[in-house]
């Protein structure tokens, strides 16, 4: 099964550390193509670097070289294990996309089928993808509603009622759901849990990395991922069905939608 990762800080750090644990625990199971988005705060823009290669170990060897230094406030890491789409670069996650000038980025861990009940709905957001995977055509989707409905971009709670939208639709339509995903622009990371996603808090700047038992919202780091990573911070779940907004490492918004 695919693995995801999300890390929201409250200032930039290098996360290096972080990415190689990712890529050591979990890379051996999932050895389909990796792929991570880093946020510039020059530019304000998610910088996207994708790996693939057949041989698992030549692809952690290019992961590895070409990683350097990882320092951003905000991140996402995707591990493919290929089921729907071709094994190929450019059906690695992270996915991009933009609406104006508004870029976004997505990564995603989990099934839609059959892909025709999203390829439906797609007028201005087409994959870039001639043999797409699921998780880029719920990506699109989501981008053609935000567009079509001129949502917005600025109001995380205009985004999050769309994403909600979005997986009611999907959902009485698709004969298998399974939605966990990471959706992010410059200001939000949105962490939707269908049921797997969890999540520990992480005092920065210290060697050990153990959580802060005086955790304060404005001098942390707020990790996701899809299993526990590091084995010395305390992981919690998120519940199912769970939407989480994060900004510069806090929990702007938490909910569980009910409908479904």
């Amino acid at each position: 099964m695919c693995k995801l990762l999300a890390l929201s800080g409250s200032s930039e750090e290098d996360n290096k550390s972080i990415l190689e644990a990712f890529v050591k625990k979990f890379g051996s199971t999932n050895p389909d193509g990796w792929g991570m988005a880093l946020l510039d705060e020059s530019t304000g823009l998610y910088r996207i670097k994708k790996f693939y290669h057949r041989d698992r170990r030549r692809l952690e060897e290019a992961f590895l070289r070409d990683l350097g230094e990882v320092r951003t406030r905000s991140l996402i890491a995707h591990l493919r294990k290929a089921s729907i789409g071709r094994k190929s670069q450019e059906n690695c996650h992270p996915f991009e996309g933009y609406i104006g000038n508004r870029q976004f980025v997505f990564a995603h861990n989990g099934s839609v089928w059959p892909r025709r009940v999203l390829e439906s709905k797609l007028v201005n957001h087409k994959p870039k993808s001639d043999d797409p995977t699921d998780s880029e055509l719920v990506f699109c989707y989501i981008m053609e509603v935000l567009e079509e409905r001129g949502v917005d971009l600025n109001s995380w709670r205009d985004i999050v009622e769309t994403i909600n939208s979005v997986i009611l639709s999907i959902r009485s339509e698709a004969l298998i759901t399974k939605l966990n995903f990471i959706l992010a622009d410059k200001s939000y990371i949105y962490c939707y849990n269908w049921g797997e996603l969890q999540y520990t808090l992480m005092e920065e700047n210290t060697n050990s990395k153990l959580p802060n038992e005086t955790f304060s919202p404005s001098n942390g780091k707020f990790l996701v991922c899809s299993r526990p990573l590091l084995e010395n911070c305390s992981w919690n779940s998120i519940p199912p069905k769970t939407i989480l907004v994060l900004r510069e490492g806090k929990i702007q918004f938490s909910s569980k939608n009910t409908k479904y």
